[in-house]
């Protein structure tokens, strides 16, 4: 083998650009405008012509870079990627490139393909319709239809197709193919939350105590087993671990449902929730794509012309599309607050417009014309405190009847008592109302007055009054009949007639009144709010139960303030009224890192109490990872006191301490939060608790960020938690090359992935792991030609040659053969050998060497082309 010649030298840190990118860069591209009349191009035929005059070689040759002309220039071969159709992803899988007469890839129109595309039959040409029916083998789309275009991008591993909107089933905004929900990798969880708290008093006594709050997991196939508990410890009483569920899921897709069994609580839709031990079959809203999510109207109206619909909320564009001729219906509105109309705009292609206005209020029990939500539990009930814990069975069942209405009704059942409800919600011009009537008939036995039936009606109103500004976001009533109980209640009642206690000191509700109002004023004026409570109960023998809760917000400059004022008063009399005024501001310039913020509270009641705190936090750390808090006090009573506090948000845990002292007393608490994934690939632990994760695989990435969370990065075995993913929606998993050793280069750093409730996704980034080398090199007295492709051994593509006929490479070995190509014949390549430096410590890891080696000719055939390696998410 021969050895490099010359030199060799270290050059600085340099950013780890992908060969291509580099190239790019050193290139200059004009980018030339394409024909209007060529409807045919796609998006990766936008040609971009590099001016090869410019790029002469030394002997004024021109370079071809036609390989480049049309975006990125991945190679021919078999790719899983993600892939969308007019902007809407539809599946991730394999797809075949092959490269047309242009040298441009293009993606096989496959069964497969065609299918994921949602082509209309009824909207399609025959010619085109005949074509699909039965395609060539690794037919070009564009070919089949000339509107349609594509678009690859290598590195994120993302195949864009759009195809007019008229040859295909229109899906929701939002909408996530069942098919790509991903159910994850068998894994065990652990998430945890402890805290220890120790008082010690000038008396000479102590408290102490100790909480762990604990969310076990266990995912197989598509059960995922979870368990919910909390252990609670005080010094002179001692611990007890107590559970609050435990229980297995399983999504059912074809219902936008799952099935749960174990101990879990009944929907509490329209009945109090109850907790029980059996089996429940649910929907889940967040199956639904995201803009059939809650309430919004379907907008239908007839369109003369291809025309703009434009939809308007408060005067902001919420909404904008185009429709083809006829009849049309838009019902993939994002669900928008609690009201304000919407305003429609049909703007014609003549430009003549016709304008109308669509009522919308909303409260909580309104759907979508045609969607549903229900629940169906059975089981028994479990941790009432009572002494019988009876079989309950739940049924309810809500569905959207048309822009106006929604229905619904439930029946919930247990021994001794039954309970019924209907009820209407609907929405117009007044504003959004729900009226829902419940009948319940409760079996007490003689001690406690024998059989009780009763009713209890509700009405929730909410509106938005777009001339005012003004937002009464909950407005509800209810009034129960003295015969009314609910389940709880009843079981409660009965108990402790039976264990001789009066069955009177369980309350029934009578009335309940609660309202928020909202006020926007004038800028800049600021806001303010109300919100009131009261409730009487039938056999409390007293008055109603009183709060009372109005504020005003606004800010001055760089100063957040607000003034507040709550009143409580209940049943016996007894009354207390709070006045509080809060103020916040930076230190300094808002804009700058780690920039600490001033805090000032001051709270008076009417007993005369009053007490005073100010409070500087902050954060530190390049990702923000440390916080702290100063603070002093003073309250009328308890006298002078200060604290301190922190936390430190690490790859591993969330630490968080402080200590407090005061008149008679000092304490410090110290806490700690995180998460532990066990997987084939070993444990991952994770400051963030979540029920929903990507496990990154990034083989010798250690060091590298994940995007979006402080403190987070690839462990030393090449694995990251991606916490607080959204189910059933597309979601962007991200890594910062930041952090990770020089001699590793990422394929891509972002994909994109569609869980299921509770799964643990494996996300694999492929990565390449050598060291970088710029090669001076040159073949038979001249320079190499620029965008040749750069091989190793294994017929890997590592690098390519820059305009100055430099190869820039990533090698492996520290010695070996770099195959330079640039044409299929043996004129068209040439061979590098090269040896790295001797180096130490991570100096290999941090600079590129640089040094002279001939381009020797080629003995034998020369390969077809370079190895295509697949990125994969799984």
């Amino acid at each position: 083998m021969e050895r490099s010649t010359t030199h060799h030298q270290f050059v600085g840190p340099k950013s780890r650009l992908s060969p291509l990118a580099l190239m790019v860069m050193m290139a200059f591209p004009v980018i030339a405008a394409e024909e209007t009349d060529d409807k045919s191009r796609a998006y990766a035929r936008n040609v971009v012509e590099f001016e090869s005059d410019l790029l002469r070689l030394d002997n004024g040759s021109k370079v071809d870079l036609s390989r480049f002309s049309y975006g990125s220039s991945a190679s021919p071969g078999i790719y899983r990627v993600n892939i969308s159709v007019n902007g809407e992803e539809v599946a991730q899988e394999e797809v075949e490139f092959k490269a047309g007469d242009n040298r441009q890839v293009y993606p096989c129109l496959t069964p497969r393909l065609i299918q994921l595309i949602n082509f209309n039959e009824d909207k399609l040409p025959s010619e085109v319709k005949q074509a699909l029916s039965s395609p060539a083998t690794c037919s070009n789309l564009v070919s089949v239809i000339p509107e349609a275009k594509f678009e690859f991008d290598s590195g994120d591993q993302q195949l864009n197709i759009e195809v007019p909107q008229i040859y295909v089933h229109r899906t929701a905004r939002g909408a996530v193919n069942p098919e790509l929900w991903d159910s994850g990798v068998p894994a065990l969880m652990l998430g945890y939350y402890v805290n220890g708290y120790d008082s010690q008093y000038s008396s000479g006594g102590d408290s102490r105590s100790l909480y762990a709050s604990l969310n076990a997991g266990l995912n197989i196939g598509a059960w995922y087993f979870r368990h919910n508990g909390s252990y609670n410890w005080q010094k002179d009483i001692g611990g007890e671990y107590n559970t609050t569920n435990t229980y297995v899921q399983r999504d059912i897709a074809p219902i936008l449902g799952r099935i749960i069994l174990g101990e879990y609580n009944t929907s509490g839709q329209m009945f109090n929730s109850v907790p029980f031990i059996g089996a429940q079959v649910s929907s889940d809203d967040r199956m639904l794509p995201e803009s059939q999510r809650g309430y919004a109207p379907d907008i239908r109206g007839i369109a003369k012309t291809n025309a703009k619909v434009t939809v308007k909320q408060l005067g902001n564009i919420i909404y904008e599309t185009t429709v083809p001729p006829g009849a049309f219906l838009i019902n993939d509105l994002y669900p928008a607050g609690y009201g304000g109309d919407l305003e429609v705009t049909i703007q014609e292609a003549d430009g003549t417009t016709q304008q109308y206005t669509i009522a919308y209020a909303s409260v909580a029990q309104l759907l979508r014309p045609g969607t549903q939500r229900y629940s169906m539990t059975a089981g028994k009930i479990r941790n009432t405190g009572i002494s019988d814990e009876p079989m309950i069975y739940e049924a309810t069942y809500m569905r959207g009847i048309s822009n106006i209405f929604t229905g619904y009704g439930g029946v919930q059942v247990s021994e001794n008592y039954q309970a019924y409800q209907l009820g209407l919600a609907t929405g117009s011009r007044l504003g959004a109302i729900a009226i829902d009537a419940t009948q319940s008939t409760s079996k007490l036995g003689n001690k406690a007055g024998g059989t009780k039936s009763g009713q209890s009606y509700r009405i929730t109103y909410s509106k938005l009054i777009d001339e005012t500004n003004s937002n009464i976001t909950l407005a509800a009533y209810r009034y129960s009949t003295a015969g009314y109980m609910d389940l709880l209640t009843a079981l409660q009642t009965r108990d402790a007639a039976q264990n001789g206690y009066d069955p009177n000191n369980i309350w029934r509700s009578k009335n309940r009144f609660t309202v928020s109002v909202n006020q926007g004023l004038p800028e800049p004026w600021g806001n303010i709010y109300l919100s009131a409570t009261l409730e009487n109960y039938w056999n409390s023998g007293q008055g109603y139960n009183k709060q009372y809760q109005m504020g005003y917000s606004n800010n001055w400059k760089r100063v957040n303030y607000s003034v507040n004022v709550s009143r409580s008063q209940s049943s016996n009399g007894n009354e207390q009224t709070n006045w509080y005024l809060n103020l916040s501001f930076p230190l300094w310039d808002a804009w700058e890192s780690h920039t600490p913020y001033m805090s000032l509270r001051y709270n008076q009641d009417n007993n005369g109490g009053k007490s005073e705190q100010a409070m500087i936090s902050g954060t530190l750390g390049d990702q923000n990872q440390y916080n702290y808090n100063l603070s002093g006090s003073h309250d009328s009573q308890s006298g002078t006191s200060a604290n301190i506090g922190g936390g430190w948000t690490s790859s591993i845990a969330t630490i968080n301490g402080g200590y407090s002292t005061g008149k008679n007393y000092h304490s410090t608490s110290l806490g700690l939060s995180g998460a532990l994934v066990a997987h084939s690939g070993g444990v991952t632990l994770t400051p963030y608790n979540s029920d929903t994760y990507a496990l990154i695989e990034a083989k010798d990435a250690k060091g590298a960020k994940i995007s979006g969370y402080a403190g987070t990065s690839v462990d030393r075995f090449g694995y990251a938690l991606f916490p607080s993913l959204s189910p059933y929606q597309m979601n962007s998993v991200s890594i910062d090359p930041e952090g990770s050793s020089l001699d590793v280069e990422f394929e891509n750093t972002a994909q994109k992935i569609a869980p299921r409730s509770g799964a643990i996704v494996k996300v694999k980034f492929n990565t390449n792991k050598g060291s970088p080398v710029l090669i001076a090199s040159s073949f038979a007295g001249e320079n190499l030609p620029f965008g040749a492709d750069v091989l190793d051994e294994s017929n890997a593509s590592v690098g390519i040659v820059n305009q100055a006929g430099a190869i820039y490479a990533r090698v492996r070995e520290d010695k070996g053969t770099l195959l330079v190509k640039w044409g299929n014949d043996i004129g068209s390549s040439c061979k590098v050998s090269y040896m790295l430096a001797p180096t130490t410590g991570d100096s290999q890891a941090s600079h590129i060497q640089q040094f002279t080696s001939p381009c020797t000719p080629v003995q034998g055939p020369v390969s077809s082309g370079p190895r295509t390696e697949m990125a994969s998410t799984h």
